[in-house]
């Protein structure tokens, strides 16, 4: 039976290269996205808002973690370029599977997965020139490094410190590349030695504020906690209890298809350090070769409790042959063992059917999480982790949660789509379902589909878009670009071309520029079967510049004027987080728009006069930034929104 599908498959290969060499009469004409008019979209009513400071956690105005923030919302305050195009691929022989991520002074930060020539652990560049500032190299002690995590450094107003772990060594660094400190994980794998595959795989740290600490899990379930101001392990090694997972849905790659994408992915980045190919390696790991954790950990900054999505233990499956098909939620915290010391203590868990590669999605107070399953739901649990509801979406989902604080708004991502619901309290509600088109026009497109989480952003939803032709229900992408979608209706307000495919995130910068971590594991598969329609594929980071910065600067005020005029008729009583919260996004917000402004003046894009009225009204709405002025402040905020009609 494998024989005659592996036959079939290739005969339909065939029948569509023919196809598609032979078929040269069709137009490209693609679609012209002009200037995206105004976004209706408003909050309404109290958004979620959590208790804590920020002397340590950051604002979510950068990516300082993998998924934004400690909650991992994947939801910025600050509006991305409505109008954007694509700038620069920086570092191209890496394969970049997660962030980038940026300080406060505007430096870029990535760890590379695999790679040619330079071996290194992290890398820092410019973020608007793509030029590299530093590299921290490998050694034996950190041959590899986790994903970077940024935090605020209280002793140091002002200041960042980034954050990266590796099998052997943890470090904290500068923004200039100087070392804080750099100490050993106690991490040990007696069986495995410098270079092997079977060292011990970090995820990226998260921020545990009760115990000042820095939280990490690995591949294989153990958990670490380091002191965020020394690096020491503060607490015994713990261990989550499930059993490695099986296999996630879909059918298996045939062996013909890894024969042609084998020697393109080796060509470009090599051979990992066991001497596989990355895309024979990742297939591996999709099929069969899971971890008990695959995927990033979020922890509530107000309460410090820490949820983690892994897998059951073996035998709850009914099945004790060392794989697990259940997926689990746990909550766990640090807590005191009675010996002056702490601990990883498991306070509660769920189980449910069929696994997740989701990371765990926290509402900004805490009361909610959300996770996705690999039969298409999303669930969301309430604090104790109580099944509140679900929603059957259609397909499994291939991304985390995207969790607004605006108007209980969620975003849910397939393969397919990408589809808005709302949190009802009780039961979940499906919206609408994204409108791609991005592609439109494009001789060799014949069908599009989502490519890459979801950024809630305060002017809209950034997403990616894969387009290319389909093959036995599989879409072979062959070209890519971003979007950003309205959030009141899901139509694509605007998009641009970009290079290369991705499996990390949309990310948004304090400038509204977009950035992509090139990781092409998909197009590498159109690019072996499709190979004159579509460019070689490569490593590195993408930018995409802002271009109209005059429509930035009026989305990022109307967004402001939008946002205090709500806030505003919030009772001051029973909501004072809500509207102290929102009063420190519309500050982020007139700081992206007057940053804008003598951009767009220099572009020749808005006139010295305009400009002039529009920083007078701005000035006076930041003089009425607090909760008994805010009715005022939104009126000048509205008349600078309106000399954008």
């Amino acid at each position: 039976m494998k024989k005659i599908l592996g036959l079939a498959l290739v005969l339909v290969v065939g029948v569509f290269a023919v196809r598609t060499y032979l078929d040269n009469n069709r137009p490209h004409n693609p679609k012209v996205f002009g200037p995206p008019a105004k976004t209706q979209w408003k909050p309404v009513g109290a958004r979620s808002a959590g208790q804590h400071g920020y002397d340590i956690i950051p604002e979510p105005t950068n990516w300082n973690a993998i998924h934004v923030d400690v909650a991992n919302s994947d939801s910025v305050w600050v509006a991305a370029a409505p109008m954007f195009e694509l700038d620069w691929v920086a570092e191209p022989a890496y394969f970049v599977g997660n962030g980038p991520l940026f300080d406060n002074e505007g430096n870029l930060y990535f760890s590379p997965q695999f790679y040619h020539g330079e071996r290194v652990v992290l890398v820092s560049l410019d973020a608007v020139t793509g030029k590299r500032r530093w590299a921290i190299p490998a050694t034996e002690d950190i041959q590899a490094g986790s994903a970077a995590f940024i935090l605020n450094d209280p002793e140091n107003a002002g200041s960042q410190i980034i954050y990266i772990v590796g099998y052997d060594r943890v470090m904290a660094l500068r923004p200039d590349g100087s070392t804080v400190w750099s100490n050993a994980t106690g991490a040990s794998s007696p069986t495995s030695e410098p270079g092997s595959p079977t060292r011990i795989s970090f995820h990226s740290l998260n921020y545990h504020p009760a115990t000042d600490s820095l939280v990490t899990v690995t591949k294989d379930g153990a958990l670490f906690a380091f002191s965020r101001k020394t690096g020491e392990l503060i607490a015994p090694i713990g261990q989550l209890p499930g059993a490695p997972a099986i296999s996630g849905k879909g059918t298996k790659i045939p062996k013909f298809v890894l024969n042609r994408v084998d020697p393109l992915m080796d060509e470009a980045f090599g051979k990992n350090n066991a001497g596989k190919s990355l895309f024979s390696s990742a297939v591996n790991y999709i099929y069969g070769g899971g971890g008990i954790v695959t995927n990033y950990f979020s922890i509530d900054p107000d309460s410090s409790r820490i949820y983690m999505a892994a897998t059951a233990e073996d035998a709850e499956d009914g099945t004790e042959d060392g794989r697990s098909e259940l997926g689990a939620i746990y909550a766990l915290d640090l807590v005191d063992n009675g010996k002056g010391g702490l601990q990883f203590e498991i306070l509660g868990r769920k189980t449910f059917q069929g696994g997740t590669g989701s990371t765990p999605a926290l509402s900004a107070d805490g009361q909610r999480l959300y996770v996705s399953d690999n039969e298409g739901h999303v669930i969301a649990l309430d604090s104790e982790l109580k099944e509140v509801w679900r929603v059957d979406v259609g397909e499994p989902l291939v991304g985390s949660i995207t969790v607004s604080p605006d108007n209980h708004e969620l975003y849910a991502v397939t393969q397919n789509d990408v589809i808005q619901l709302i949190d009802k309290g009780d039961h979940g509600e499906r919206t609408w379902t994204a409108e791609l088109n991005g592609f439109d026009g494009y001789a060799d497109v014949d069908v599009q589909v989502n490519a890459l989480t979801a950024t809630a952003t305060a002017n809209g939803v950034v997403i990616m878009i894969g387009g290319g032709k389909k093959l036995l229900g599989r879409t072979l992408m062959l070209h890519v670009g971003m979007g950003l979608l309205d959030r009141d209706t899901g139509k694509l307000r605007y998009f641009a071309e970009g290079r290369e495919d991705s499996l990390a995130m949309s990310v948004v910068a304090p400038d509204g520029s977009l950035y992509v971590a090139h990781s092409p594991l998909r197009r590498a598969v159109g690019k072996a079967i499709y190979p004159d329609l579509t460019p070689d594929i490569t490593g590195g980071i993408a930018r995409f510049k802002p271009i109209r910065l005059d429509l930035l600067a009026r989305d990022a005020i109307c967004a402001a004027e939008a946002r205090a005029a709500n806030a505003s008729e919030l009772d001051h009583a029973t909501e004072p987080a809500a509207i102290n919260t929102d009063i420190r996004q519309i500050k982020v917000l007139l700081t992206q728009a007057e940053s804008a402004i003598p951009k767009a003046i220099g572009d020749g894009d808005m006139t010295s006069e305009d400009a002039a009225t529009l920083n007078d009204l701005l000035k006076k709405s930041t003089v009425n930034l607090s909760p008994a002025t805010l009715g005022q402040a939104a009126r000048d905020m509205a008349a600078a929104c309106s000399l954008f009609d």
